[in-house]
């Protein structure tokens, strides 16, 4: 066979005459090659298409259900970038800067372009699919002016950069090659709705699910989380808006959206780091950003909440903090009130960035305004800065922040009286919804004590000057045993500012770390709010690192073990808390070959949720009962606790009738709750809930572990008061008969010792007149300890366990229609007159301390 065809080719045969045309080197058999090449791989293309179609449709592959999230990640990041950068090069005239900084800040321009447009959208009812396309699209084709040309600029750039050689380049190749892998890995961790952190399943990705639910910016009443800053809910509000996915597809494009402003704050540690080498290129030092791997543990990673769009602006507020302070151009005036505002959009520990530019703006500008001062008393020629020119540029700054940050303020106003709802209800007096206890919720039972700040006065300047180097080391709260994983290598590098050259702008950034680290030991020392701002220390460590490196060989003996010390220790940082959110990345990566092609097998995420959404009406207004992990259900939710709302108030309640008017005040028309689990804030609240939900709800289903119950029809009769409860080792209260309103301490804000409620009717020690109160009780309280000593009552026969918690079960009495018992009355003391019956109400206890020990917060699932 191979005889005969290596003499037809050697023939003057046509197929020897085809080969031959091949092989020439006219245009004509150059073209001829070129569609040879591409008829044999198509055709390659389709029988290998056909083979594997045989296996697995083509049709059925994951990747069709990744593409639109991937297209719209791309055309929000080309749409914001184009914009922004015509703002900044055609508006501001900005044009001198390095390509990758002019990236980031066309980035940070447009992404607060885009934002606007978003509460633009809100405002007259545009968040809709037809507007989720053109918004993005008139963006984009307004970017064409400057987008190719940065383009170009950036690939020039790149292309001008010096090659590492030697040993250098295996550096380089190393830690590029980490770097992917580490971003790719990142990836993986934050694709699936499994990777929804906590906070985000109840309000920043519910926020955007609503808008576009509604089609617009709706109040919020439920839930005072949902009246902060949300520019990161804007953006989800977005994904929720275009068409042509699934539910779930938009829950992990709010992932992906997000991944996108970790990749820009990748840019920035890039960015930043250059302008402290000034100018100086180091390629591969963006890898630099993982030696800080604190950002793949639980409550630190990408998980769909804010903190990781309010740390992007960390680095554009820096720089350009520090082009503004050379000469207080307005230019930068701008772009630094712009970056800032961004910031104040995306969360109120804006206020780190804003020390960060105040500790390099302030001390800047009264260095110029005394030397100009000097100057002038020495009569020299006139300054090249003034005060006026200082005042004019600073006060451009304040207002573009003001102005940017404006849509957030100006929408609380509207729906709550007070911009900054919840906060500073006791100075916007007609904030909505509020009630008499409100404000001291606020500010004593919302925060948790554990990360409010320590000491008072000069210690607590000390604490906080103590944490600007102890925060790598010594975690404030964890997931992962409390090990130190945030990276030290900025800490452990300081020393090198005493010998290093060009030490002057990495110490400012040093310096700016310190104000960061201050205000936030000053406000809420929660680690993972450090992410907002962990990208100015990165990029001063990266600096540090090539000026130490540039030392010498000497100091590189000492350098390299750190900084391998560093990748060893935290190189299974990843996985600490990270398996379960890989492992479901894994497995839907799996699902097309597992032949789980269905959407309904293939995202079987928060199945409970989306039936509960399919069994209830569009405008059912759901109670969450202690329960917050709601994502999943289009449906308006109230929230019922205490410290975070204000809609709801138990405190004044006195029985199920009054609960269910309260209810229906605030338009309530279900409720659900995990039954046996997470328990209200208060022993009223248990009681009267199970009361109301119990004897008069008829309407009930199951979904997994939650209770849904329709709100009765009928109100329950009008309540024979007092209605009372009998507490025996009840968490918090003397054994004894109380009135149910007296129940009502909330765990954190516990009245001092000596001034808790008392008991209408103290527990006896007689068997007789045990019997007699407990005959008079409707409900029983009975603690997990009650049945130690004399408290071992027999509830059999007359009450019922309505639910059971971890510290108390609530019992109700079995029959309601009978007349109650009166309570005994309180033995008199020998020798003393009779006591007067109780009054029905005991009096309210004074407010705690703010610094009692807080409830722990039990998270519904174990990524709380």
């Amino acid at each position: 066979m191979l005889a005969r065809l290596r003499a037809a080719l050697n023939s003057d045969s046509p197929l020897a005459r085809f080969c031959a045309a091949l092989t020439s080197g006219s245009p004509r058999e150059r073209l001829l090659r070129n569609v040879f090449a591409a008829v044999a791989c198509l055709t390659g293309l389709v029988g290998y298409a056909l083979v594997v179609h045989a296996h697995i449709p083509v049709q059925h592959w994951l990747l069709w259900r990744l593409v639109p999230l991937w297209g719209y990640s791309l055309l929000f990041l080309l749409s914001s970038l184009g914009i922004g950068l015509v703002l900044l090069r055609r508006v501001l005239r900005l044009t001198h800067l390095p390509p990758v900084e002019e990236g980031l800040f066309g980035m940070t321009l447009g992404s607060i372009a885009f934002v606007f447009g978003m509460y633009l959208a809100g405002v007259v009812g545009w968040i809709r699919p037809w507007y989720g396309l053109v918004m993005p699209a008139a963006l984009f084709a307004g970017g064409l002016l400057e987008l190719p040309r940065w383009l170009s600029r950036l690939k020039h750039d790149l292309d001008a950069s010096t090659t590492p050689k030697g040993a250098m380049r295996w550096l380089w190749l190393t830690a590029t090659g980490v770097g992917a892998v580490c971003i790719v890995l990142l990836y993986l961790l934050s694709l699936t709705p499994d990777s929804i952190s906590f906070d985000a399943t109840w309000y920043h990705v519910p926020i955007g699910q609503d808008y576009a639910r509604a089609g617009r910016i709706v109040p919020f009443y439920g839930d005072v989380n949902r009246s902060f800053p949300h520019f990161a809910s804007m953006l989800y509000a977005w994904g929720f808006s275009v068409p042509g996915m699934l539910v779930e597809q938009r829950w992990m494009m709010a992932l992906h959206l997000e991944f996108v402003f970790v990749l820009g704050k990748v840019v920035g540690v890039a960015a930043l780091a250059r302008y402290l080498l000034q100018g100086e290129r180091v390629p591969g030092l963006w890898a630099a950003f993982f030696l800080f791997p604190s950002l793949f543990l639980q409550d630190q990673n990408p998980g769909a909440s804010a903190d990781h769009f309010l740390g992007f602006f960390a680095a554009p507020v820096l720089l350009a903090s520090m082009r503004f302070a050379e000469r207080f151009d307005r230019r930068y005036a701008v772009l630094l009130g712009a970056s800032l505002g961004g910031a104040m959009l995306a969360k109120y520990q804006a206020v780190y960035h804003l020390a960060m530019a105040a500790a390099v703006v302030v001390p800047r500008a009264a260095y110029l305004l005394a030397r100009a001062a000097s100057r002038a008393l020495k009569r020299r020629k006139r300054p090249l800065l003034s005060a006026r020119r200082v005042l004019v540029a600073g006060l451009i700054a304040s207002g573009v922040a003001l102005g940017t940050a404006a849509p957030h303020f100006i929408k609380n106003t509207i729906y709550h009286n007070n911009p900054v709802y919840p906060l500073a209800q006791r100075v916007f007096t007609r904030s909505y919804p509020q009630h008499a206890r409100s404000a001291e919720f606020m500010e004593k039972a919302y925060p948790n004590a554990p990360y409010l700040p320590k000491g008072k006065g000069l210690e607590r300047q000390l604490i906080a000057a103590g944490n600007f180097f102890t925060f790598s080391f010594s975690p404030h709260y964890s997931f992962t045993r409390y090990v130190p994983s945030m990276g030290s290598l900025f800490t452990l590098l300081l020393p090198m500012l005493l010998v290093i050259r060009g030490r002057r702008r990495p110490a400012l950034a040093a310096w700016a770390t310190f104000a960061g680290v201050w205000m936030w030991s000053n406000t809420y020392t929660a680690d993972r709010y450090l992410q907002g701002m962990l990208a100015v220390p990165i990029a001063a460590a990266a600096a540090l690192l090539v000026r130490t490196w540039q030392l010498g060989t000497v100091a590189r003996l000492g350098l390299v073990p750190l900084v391998v010390f560093q990748i060893v220790w935290s190189g299974d940082v990843p996985f600490y808390s990270g398996p379960r959110r890989l492992e479901s990345a894994l497995s839907l990566i799996r699902s097309t070959y597992e032949k789980r092609w269905s959407d309904a097998q293939r995202f079987k995420f928060r199945a409970d949720h989306r039936a509960i959404n399919q069994a209830t009406p569009p405008d059912a207004r759901i109670l969450a009962r202690n329960y917050r992990t709601t994502l999943g259900i289009e449906r308006e939710i109230i929230f019922d606790i205490q410290a975070w709302q204000s809609l709801i108030f138990y405190e004044p309640v006195r029985g199920p009738a009054e609960l269910y008017a309260h209810y229906r005040s605030v338009g309530i028309t279900h409720i659900l709750y995990p039954p046996n689990q997470r328990p209200p804030d208060t022993l009223q609240a248990a009681v009267l809930f199970n009361e109301l939900v119990h004897r008069y709800a008829t309407e009930k289903r199951r979904f997994g572990g939650l209770q849904l119950v329709t709100m009765p029809k009928e109100p329950p009769p009008a309540d024979e008061l007092p209605y009372q409860v009998l507490a025996l080792g009840a968490p918090g209260y003397t054994d004894g008969l109380y009135p149910v309103e007296a129940l009502h301490i909330l765990p954190k804000l516990q009245p001092p010792k000596g001034q808790e409620p008392k008991p209408a009717r103290a527990w006896p020690r007689d068997t007789n007149a045990q019997a007699a109160l407990l005959d008079a009780a409707d409900a029983v309280v009975l603690g997990k300890k009650a049945a130690r000593g004399s408290r071992n009552v027999k509830l059999d026969g007359v009450f019922f366990a309505a639910e059971r918690f971890k510290n108390y079960t609530v019992y109700l009495r079995q029959q309601r229609d009978t007349p109650r018992a009166e309570p005994p009355p309180e033995p008199a003391a020998a020798g003393a007159p009779p006591e007067p019956p109780a009054a029905d109400t005991p009096p309210e206890p004074e407010p705690t301390d703010p610094g009692a020990p807080p409830e722990d917060d039990d998270p519904e699932d174990p990524d709380g």
